[in-house]
């Protein structure tokens, strides 16, 4: 039995990276001016599933050969202000090989009380002093702690917009901005990248406007077509198999490009290939419906349940339609609504269902989601599900 080469989950790297040149390049430029004494923030940011978590992991792998480079990732979480502050001094000392005792005996020698970490009973309560200077005193204890004569420590933030959301924890973003300026005019080499959605910058102009201005923007675009097409190949090609290039171009149109809907696509392909070792047409028909069951289960029922019945008539509309973007003249005219569309479609897009690619124009999220919404056979009068 042949092992699947095709990852059904996010957070990994898939079997084979492909493209991201520019975005890898971007990264190793910003590093190797932070080694000569420049230090440079980056954040990556766009669409859910663009690969920004396999980029961060690609990254790092590139870096980890190199002297005197010490890179950290922080999955970031949903939490209190403690609870993020304590994660990320804690993930910095887990993962740079530094002695914990005589760390923590640098740490409490600056007076500074932090969170239970590694096992370790200190207070719970974030200092007294400002939390902007005790964050600057223990990066500055942990790069001091660094065995190198000139090290660049590398901090990797994934999921920026997880801490947005709160004012409480967003305070994180302008804490770790006032600290690495400090600490960057004292000659420590520590860079920052950060990944977020494709809103990110306006969550944080809207809150935090001063803490945009040391990060560089980076937005990572779909795959294309022969990206696609070479992050399939590849690894098929060693195990023997083949799909069809019809088949290629439904992976291509139905994922938008998106790594991770190509990769649940191509997983399911690979899942129903034939006795010939081949995926064609008709493997693909079942495969596409095996992808459309694991994004269902995933995403795709929990996000329609949110849906109100007048805002269904909208995305029935939108899944019938032979055109991709709808006017909203067009949605206001056809979608049988009781009232103007408006605040329904500034609903759906909050809640991720569609997308405002320009002023007075509307498209669902992605070719699946239509996709699954077609196989759910909304009642356009109703906005109800016909059983």
């Amino acid at each position: 039995m042949k092992t699947n080469p095709f990852r059904k989950r996010t957070g990994i790297l898939p079997s084979y990276f492909t493209g991201r040149e520019k975005e890898l390049n971007e990264l190793k430029e910003i590093y190797h001016s932070t080694k000569m004494g420049v230090p440079g923030h980056l954040i990556l940011y766009g669409l859910k599933g663009i690969g920004k978590t396999s980029l961060l992991l690609k990254f790092q792998e590139e870096i980890s050969n190199l002297d005197d480079v010490y890179s950290v990732r922080i999955p970031l979480i949903e939490g209190n202000f403690d609870d993020i502050y304590a994660l990320i001094i804690e993930k910095c000392s887990d993962n740079l090989d530094i002695n914990i005792s005589h760390f923590w005996e640098k740490i409490n020698s600056l007076g500074i009380n932090i969170p239970i970490i590694g096992g370790i009973s200190l207070s719970r309560e974030i200092p007294k002093t400002s939390p902007a200077v005790a964050f600057e005193k223990i990066l500055n204890v942990i790069y001091d702690e660094l065995d190198s004569d000139n090290p660049v420590l590398i901090l990797l933030l994934d999921d920026l917009q997880r801490i947005m959301s709160n004012d409480e924890t967003m305070k994180i973003l302008s804490i770790l901005q006032n600290a690495l300026v400090e600490l960057n005019l004292k000659g420590k080499n520590i860079m920052l990248v950060a990944t977020g959605s494709e809103d990110i910058f306006y969550k944080i102009q809207d809150k935090l406007d001063s803490a945009v201005r040391i990060f560089e923007p980076c937005l990572m675009e779909p795959l294309s077509y022969n990206e696609v097409c070479e992050a399939i190949n590849v690894p098929i090609k060693k195990l023997n198999v083949g799909f069809e290039e019809e088949v290629l171009k439904e992976i291509y149109e139905l994922s938008n490009g998106i790594p991770y809907y190509m990769q649940i696509l191509a997983y399911s392909c690979f899942e129903e290939i034939n006795e010939n070792n081949k995926v064609t047409m008709v493997e693909f028909e079942k495969a596409s419906i095996r992808a459309l069951n694991i994004l269902a289960q995933r995403e795709f029922k929990v996000l329609f349940s949110k849906s109100t019945t007048e805002e269904r008539k909208i995305l029935c509309l939108m899944a019938e339609s032979s055109e991709t973007i709808l006017s909203y003249s067009y949605i206001k005219e056809n979608a049988n609504l009781n009232s103007e569309p408006s605040a329904l479609l500034k609903s759906l897009i909050n809640k991720n269902m569609i997308i405002k690619p320009s002023r007075g124009k509307y498209k669902l999220k992605n070719n699946l989601f239509k996709l699954y919404l077609q196989n759910l056979r909304i009642n356009q009068e109703t906005g109800l599900i016909n059983y």
